[in-house]
């Protein structure tokens, strides 16, 4: 289950930018560049140990020095670990800003202080990526509020003006709230984008349901996510569709197909899928808890043998299949086939009707190969 406060905070982002770096194999180079750049901040607070700017007095450099450790211990584990998970990641985004606020802190004057500011950026675009517009937004926020904090308190204390300050603090303003908050909308476009085209992919445009890849793709995805559920099909054909194109032009067949979609919808549960696997043929999917459950399926089913499309009603050949993924010949294309084959019997039939396909799941509820009549017109 899903936790909202999760999903709201860069969960979803999570997940997708994850997906991203995997199917383009760019997780490898990812993780090395952020535990290299870790360790290269830990080599470049050595340095500023020694620069004219940097910590003065035991205690400060102590923490400087806890710093730079923490900071090799966290990019060694980037580069060694395993990925991180969603808490891990946002856990990285607060101690890279509470290293860099301490690091910040530690520098003696104020423009040292900005100077080194402008490292948060390269947080923020790591925000921006992995967790979204929220994380990132906190980040910035926490960001502009150093900067601001230490340009207050050097005018107060008269180190230097705003002005002779601005050369520092408007850079570092630049670098971490603007590039990132940019670079984060152009982020989501781009990920809006993909998903838009990803679900072209999945997707028919007439009827609004899935197509075959979708419908395949997501009975995959819930076999592997849940228990073995026998999976029951309901394959719907359009009695004397070419009849239908041929009277009434294309613009009523795709009227038909419409129609009959919205009806599959209004029977579907949530958790079943509907798709367009052919021209005139829809499916409904389910994954049901065992083979009692499939006389209800038939039951919701059989309204869709007649459909009102306005003043005129059409009649639909429905076949029903459905096997266990603990048969032997199981297979998603197996159960389309003979949900097929009762289509088709149902047709020769006289059409308006539903039949079932005699497999072990139809047989054991009591579904081999009977027709079940349509409601009379």
């Amino acid at each position: 289950m899903t936790n909202p406060i999760a999903e709201a905070w860069g969960a979803r982002e999570y997940r997708f930018a994850t997906r991203a770096l995997t199917d383009g194999r760019f997780m490898r180079l990812f993780v090395m560049v952020t535990g290299v750049s870790c360790i290269g901040m830990a080599g470049l607070l050595v340095i500023v140990q020694f620069h004219p700017a940097g910590p003065t007095g035991v205690p400060v450099r102590v923490l400087h020095i806890l710093v730079a450790a923490s900071a090799v211990a966290v990019g060694w584990r980037w580069m060694r670990g395993p990925w991180p998970s969603y808490t891990q990641a946002i856990a990285f985004v607060v101690w890279a800003d509470i290293a860099l606020v301490c690091t910040v802190g530690t520098l003696s004057t104020a423009a040292a202080q900005l100077s080194a500011m402008t490292y948060m950026g390269i947080v923020g675009v790591f925000a921006g990526f992995l967790l979204g517009a929220r994380v990132l937004l906190v980040h910035c926020v926490l960001g502009a509020a150093v900067i601001a904090g230490i340009v207050a308190r050097a005018v107060l204390v008269g180190e230097r003006s705003g002005f002779e300050l601005f050369i520092y603090y408007m850079p570092a303003l630049v670098w971490v709230v603007i590039v990132p908050l940019v670079g984060s909308v152009l982020i989501d476009m781009g990920r809006r984008a993909i998903v838009k085209t990803a679900r072209s992919a999945h997707y028919d445009s007439l009827t609004g349901l899935r197509n075959r890849r979708g419908m395949y793709a997501s009975v995959g995805q819930a076999l592997a996510r849940g228990p073995q559920a026998t999976v029951a099909m309901a394959v719907c054909d359009i009695d004397r569709f070419k009849r239908l194109n041929d009277s009434g032009g294309h613009a009523a067949g795709d009227a038909a197909l419409v129609a009959l979609a919205a009806r599959l919808q209004e029977v579907a549960r949530p958790d079943e899928f509907t798709a367009r696997i052919g021209g005139d043929e829809l499916v409904l999917v389910s994954l049901l808890d065992g083979d009692a459950a499939l006389p209800k399926l038939v039951d919701r089913v059989r309204a869709l043998t007649r459909v009102q499309l306005g003043d005129v009603e059409f009649t639909v050949s429905i076949g029903i299949a459905a096997m266990s993924p603990s048969e032997p010949h199981f297979t998603v294309d197996a159960v389309v086939r003979h949900a097929d084959s009762a289509m088709y019997e149902a047709k020769r039939a006289g059409g308006a009707m539903c039949a079932g396909y005699p497999t072990e799941s139809t047989t054991a509820a009591s579904a081999d190969r009977r027709r079940v009549p349509g409601r009379s017109a």
